[in-house]
């Protein structure tokens, strides 16, 4: 919107002055003036008094210089004024919707905080059960090794039990033999007993003129 477009806006609206606190006078004409890379608006107004006593006359006129940035708010009837010191109602309105966002964000905030006091907790509570758990995992990594060795032991001892039982195969193995070697044995020294008592009756009947026997 161009800056003629925004004075004729200001044209039949009466001027009121927040920082003043009254009515300034009702704008019949405006004029744009330019300094440099600023501009301002002469108002040209005529003064309004006894308006608080139910009646209002309008006397003399007079100019009002202004810039831009003196105008809080425009409306169908009215031009606030803040001379400066008051921001502009958009302003206003921005700097309420900020507040209100600021509100939500800290409401945000603060639950994002009870969250994370919460979350603190439950990590506080899984890292005091994985302490228990790494407890009882070494109580079952000695048991592990416990076994471990007692498997080692077992197998050395099932080793053993095959070695000694292999043994007593060769000792049955070797009892046959020496039960074969005595029987051998025993048979060998009755035939040599037989052979040498024969010998000695056959000397005896010899020597008696008799027949020689065969067997006894």
């Amino acid at each position: 919107m161009s800056e003629e477009a925004r004075a004729n806006q200001l044209i039949n609206k009466f001027v009121i002055s927040l920082t003043d606190g009254k009515i300034l006078g009702y704008v019949t004409d405006i004029n744009v003036e330019v300094e440099g890379d600023q501009f301002y608006f002469i108002l040209k107004m005529k003064e309004v008094e006894n308006l608080g006593k139910g009646q209002s006359i309008f006397t003399s006129e007079k100019k009002l210089k202004i810039t831009p940035n003196d105008i809080v708010n425009v409306g169908p009837d009215v031009i606030i004024l803040g001379d400066g010191k008051v921001p502009p109602l958009r302003e206003i309105e921005r700097l309420h919707q900020i507040a209100e966002e600021y509100n939500n964000l800290m409401a945000e905030l603060e639950a994002k905080e009870k969250l994370i006091e919460q979350l603190k907790e439950e990590n506080y509570r899984l890292k005091r059960e994985l302490d228990e758990l790494q407890r009882e995992l070494r109580k079952f990594q000695v048991m592990k090794d416990d076994f471990e060795h007692l498997k080692e032991q077992l197998v050395r001892q099932e080793g053993q039990l095959e070695m000694a039982r292999e043994y007593i195969r060769l000792l049955e193995g070797l009892r046959g033999d020496i039960d074969k070697i005595k029987a051998d044995v025993e048979a060998l020294i009755q035939r040599q007993l037989e052979e040498v008592v024969r010998g000695i009756i056959d000397e005896e009947l010899n020597a008696r003129g008799l027949k020689k026997t065969s067997f006894l």
